[in-house]
Order: C-alpha cells, then sequence, then structure tokens
C-alpha cells in the first residue's frame, strides 16, 4: 500500500528552528552563554522568536508508542536521522529528504502493525468492532468517532471537522478497496506522517501580527507540559483540561504539572533530561580495552548504565531531590557484577540492583558515580581532559573553542613510570594549548582516583594518586580542592554551579539556548532554586511558571 497523505512535501517544506552560540575563546573567565547590553526589566512577558521544529527521535518513539501501544523502542523512530544538538540537549529542527523517507517508511509499516489488531488501538474501535468489523453506515459512524478521538490524540488538539472530513474520506476509499481495516489503516497511516503530528506546531492566534507576544493556549500548552515531563504527547485527561480552561491560567499549569509530576511517565522524561545533560547515552556504544582492563564486558556497561538510573531515581523522589542530594550522596546501587568490579558486598548473580553505601572519603553523588567515570574515561586509561570539559561545561555552563584543526589531540599512550598526570601536563606547556587546558585539565585531576571503568585507585604506576585540583576563573566557584569529594562540595556552595543547573532544566524544556530575552525566565529559576534550598523537583514546576514557558512571540513571517 502506497502512502495517500501529500506530507512529503509539506515536511520538506518546513523551516527549522536555528539556535546558535558563539564559542568564545580561552580567555581566563568562565565562559557563559551571555548576551550584553542594559539591564532588562521584568515587566511585561518579552520571550524570544523561535521557529517550529519537529519532534526529536525520542520524543517520537515515545509519542507512537503510547499512541499506537508499541513498546517503547521498537517504533523505529530511534534509528532515525540524528536530532541537532544545543549545547548538550537534542533537538529537532530541518527535514532532510532521507528524515522525510524514514517517516513515510516507517509510518506505513507502523500503521500496518497497530491495525493488525483493531481492539486494542482505541476504545472507540474495541467497541465497535466487539462482534466483528462493522459495515455500511455504522462503520462510517465508527471510523469518524476514532478518527475524532485518534486524531485529537495525535495532534494534540481537536480536529476540525474539515479534517474529520478529509480523513473520513480516506478511510471510505480504503474500506472500498479492502475492507474496514484497511480503511482504518490508511487512516492511521496519513495522520502519523501529518506534520501536525510530526512537528511542534502551536497555531497562530486569530487577530495576532508579527512579534506580538501572546500566551501559550490551552492545547499548546498542554504538548508544552507533556513533552517537557512525560517526553512524549498529551493524554486524554490533560486535553480535556485544556478544554475545560484549566492551563489558560499559571494556577491551572502549575497544578496539572504537579500532577504530572507524580506520574509515572515522568520518569521517563527525567531519565531524558539527565540521559542528554550527562552524555549518558555513550553508555550504549562505551567499549574499553580488555588487555588493559580484562574484566569489561558488555555484561558490565549494562550494569554501569543500571546503576546509574537508580541512583538518579532515587535522588530524583520527592523530599529527596535536592542538588545537595544528588552531588554528595554516599551511595550507589549495584548489581552483582559492578558490586564485584567496585570490591563492596552486592546481591547474588540475577537479583538486580542493590543499594550500597560507600566511603564518603571515595564517592560523592553524581560526579563519583561509576557510570559517569567509565564514560569520561579513555578505553586504556582514565581521561582528565574530558573529565575537566564535563564540568566546566555541563556543571558550570562554560563555553569552550574547540582545538585548533592543527593540533594533535591524540591523548599520549601509556608509559611504565608515569602517571597520567605527568602524561597529560604536556598540554600546559604549549603555548597554543594552555589557556584551554589551564581551565579544564586542573579540573579533570581532581578525578584521578578514578580509572577508566570508575573503579576507586590509591595508586597509578606505582606512585600514589595526585588528585589536587582546582578550578581556575569560576566565579564563586573558583578554588583548590582535594579530590572529586571535595569538589562536589565545593560545586554545592557556589551560585555559579545553581545558575547552571537551572539553565540546563532550561534548555531541556524550551529545545534552545537561553537569550537575553529569556533573562527574566532564567533569573526567576535560580530564585526557584535558592529558594527551596536545590529542590530539583521544584525548578521543573517552577519552568512551567516562566514567561518562556507560558508565552509567545509570533515569528516575523506572519501578516496583519
Amino acid at each position: 500500500m502506497q502512502p495517500i497523505h501529500a506530507a512529503l512535501a509539506a515536511l520538506l517544506l518546513a523551516g527549522g528552528l536555528t539556535v546558535g552560540v558563539t564559542l568564545t575563546a580561552c580567555t581566563g573567565t568562565l565562559e557563559v552563554h551571555e548576551i550584553a547590553g542594559p539591564p532588562v526589566l521584568c515587566r511585561t512577558p518579552a520571550p524570544p522568536e523561535v521557529a517550529m521544529r519537529h519532534l526529536g527521535r525520542v520524543e517520537l518513539d515515545n509519542s507512537l508508542s503510547d499512541l499506537l501501544h508499541v513498546t517503547p523502542g521498537n517504533t523505529g523512530a530511534l534509528s532515525y536521522a540524528a536530532d541537532d544538538s544545543t549545547i548538550g540537549f537534542e533537538v529537532g529542527t530541518s527535514v532532510s529528504d532521507h528524515l522525510a523517507r524514514q517517516y513515510l517508511d516507517t509510518g506505513e509499516a507502523l500503521a500496518t502493525r497497530a491495525t493488525a489488531s483493531l481492539r486494542t488501538l482505541d476504545p472507540i474501535l474495541a467497541a465497535c468492532t466487539r462482534s466483528g468489523n462493522p459495515t455500511g453506515a455504522v462503520a462510517d459512524r465508527c471510523a469518524r468517532d476514532f478518527i475524532t478521538h485518534f486524531g485529537r490524540l495525535a495532534f494534540r488538539r481537536p480536529l476540525a471537522t474539515a479534517e474529520i472530513d478529509e480523513y473520513a474520506a480516506l478511510f471510505a476509499a480504503g474500506r472500498d478497496m479492502d475492507g474496514f481495516g484497511v480503511g482504518i489503516q490508511l487512516v492511521v497511516n496519513a495522520i502519523i506522517v501529518s506534520p501536525n503530528f510530526l512537528y511542534h506546531a502551536e497555531p497562530v492566534p486569530t487577530g495576532a501580527t508579527s512579534r506580538d507576544v501572546v500566551p501559550v493556549a490551552g492545547y499548546e500548552m498542554a504538548s508544552r507540559l507533556a513533552f517537557f515531563l512525560w517526553r512524549s504527547g498529551p493524554d486524554d485527561a490533560l486535553l480535556d483540561a485544556a478544554a475545560a480552561g484549566d492551563l489558560d491560567h499559571a494556577e491551572g499549569i502549575e497544578a496539572h504539572a504537579r500532577v504530572m509530576l507524580a506520574d509515572a511517565r515522568a520518569t521517563r522524561g527525567m531519565h531524558e533530561l539527565f540521559r542528554q545533560w550527562l552524555n549518558l547515552s555513550a553508555l550504549d556504544s562505551m567499549s574499553k580495552n580488555t588487555t588493559v582492563y580484562p574484566e569489561w564486558s558488555t555484561s558490565l556497561r549494562g550494569s554501569l548504565s543500571g546503576s546509574m538510573y537508580a541512583f538518579l531515581d532515587e535522588v530524583m523522589r520527592p523530599g529527596n531531590a535536592s542538588l545537595t542530594t544528588l552531588m554528595t550522596a554516599d551511595f550507589a546501587y549495584v548489581d552483582h557484577d559492578l558490586a564485584t568490579l567496585l570490591g563492596v558486598h552486592g546481591p547474588a548473580a540475577g537479583m538486580g540492583f542493590q543499594r550500597v553505601t560507600l566511603p564518603a572519603s571515595e564517592r560523592s553523588g553524581l560526579l563519583t558515580q561509576p557510570a559517569l567515570m567509565a564514560i569520561f574515561g579513555k578505553a586504556n586509561q582514565s581521561d582528565p581532559i574530558h573529565r575537566g570539559i564535563f564540568v566546566r561545561t555541563r556543571m558550570l555552563c562554560g563555553v569552550l573553542q574547540p582545538p585548533p584543526a592543527d593540533v594533535d589531540i591524540t591523548p599520549p599512550d601509556l608509559r611504565p613510570g608515569l602517571t597520567t598526570r605527568e602524561r597529560f601536563d604536556m598540554h600546559r606547556t604549549q603555548p597554543r594549548c594552555a589557556a584551554c587546558h589551564t581551565l579544564i585539565d586542573p579540573i579533570g585531576y581532581g578525578f584521578e582516583h578514578y580509572d577508566a571503568l570508575g573503579r576507586y585507585r590509591t595508586a597509578e604506576q606505582g606512585h600514589a594518586v595526585d588528585a589536587s585540583g582546582s578550578i581556575v576563573a569560576g566565579d564563586d566557584a573558583t578554588g583548590n580542592f582535594d579530590g572529586a569529594p571535595d569538589l562536589a562540595q565545593q560545586l554545592v556552595g557556589s551560585t555559579v554551579f545553581e545558575g547552571c543547573v537551572a539553565r540546563q532544566f532550561f534548555r531541556f524544556a524550551q529545545g534552545r539556548v537561553e537569550t537575553r530575552d529569556d533573562t527574566c525566565s532564567t533569573s526567576s529559576l535560580e530564585s526557584v532554586l535558592r529558594e527551596s534550598h536545590g529542590d530539583l523537583r521544584e525548578l521543573l514546576i517552577g519552568i512551567t511558571r516562566t514567561e518562556a514557558f507560558r508565552y509567545r512571540r509570533i515569528p516575523m513571517e506572519v501578516s496583519p
């Protein structure tokens, strides 16, 4: 069956969100994404203009999974062309010919699979096919009811009468061709390859003109909430709330956000936030040199991943979700393989993960989790450079210039008798490298107690590990520390770290980098963290209260 819906042309012509970050040179100061100008007065909402963007791969996978009752990860969406990256966060921007073809091919396959059992696809179909597939006027009425319900979930808004008529005509063509099921299949196929499903579409309100600032309307707010907190489209209950006007005011938005945050689907959303912020997707393909690390296996890679997410799940529980817990917790989760690697008592093989307390002198929260240390480790050795870059960019929101194209960035080989610090110190003796590496390496050296598998060590190459480090030009995070637990304490007491966490959550929610127009929004989030004593769940709720979340600016191409 060939796709009938004329989605391809619309997809190829659709615009994309352009996000830009000026990469600044390493000048010896903390480089953050700031735009100079006069003070911003937070009197009236002034969100920046952003272009429409398509759903990212994970958003599509979750949406298709929820809509078609397909197991997450099995929709085909995760194999689509890679999303663009906004300082570490994935965002859908332009659609290539290849991606458009993937949409259409996957849509046809999913529609075929989903309609193999009409009763499980939608409650309306379950009711009207209880005694077999309907025919005649009953079939037409059933199809129209299905289109109305399924279309509302897929498009995240009610369908216009003309749209319902269009899909009803498509159903009729399929029914006449090969029966009721084929008609439904054609409708499902057309809907899930429509730009109305594939894009974060927010229609221009009646009477609005270019550059107007307008509140985000109920159905669009339902979508914003759902994709932020659940990383999927809104369900019937949230769409009903939009229809009732509950999402037209700040109190209703916050109330529903709190209910959504308590829903099991919020775990999926928080996993995505941390996966992107902390680069946890690297766990999926991570490999180590088995000559240097004979303990390494794909099974251990799975253990590290499970341990990381179990740690984050506990951190984000109500009453526990604070920056202090995130950065200074003395626990980790281990299964049998990981417990054996770390030399701690753990569960028997096949018994899953168990919470263990680790020595405070060795481990402190997020930065010392074995998975994170393994991610930012080379295949055959520790990696102070990328560990330093991680803290500088993801924890302090620094922006570092890429190394010159003609500079050799190959890490120094292992050499008997020389420690990692001694081998990597050469970076700071080369004038063209020194400016950046002065900002990076002293942070990364603080992690030298952890090898490339994330194990704690006290000696390397016959020498005692020197894990002393420092943050240079880091505002109130500046200073010396001794080891990663000491660094974690230093960050927890820093306003620049607190502000960076607020920015990272904001970037995830908005799918873009903050601009000068977002100053009032990001400042309010810093206040939320400060007043809530670093409560990360309150930070999520605070984002739904920002003007950037609740308002939008009409694009310039709209005519009066």
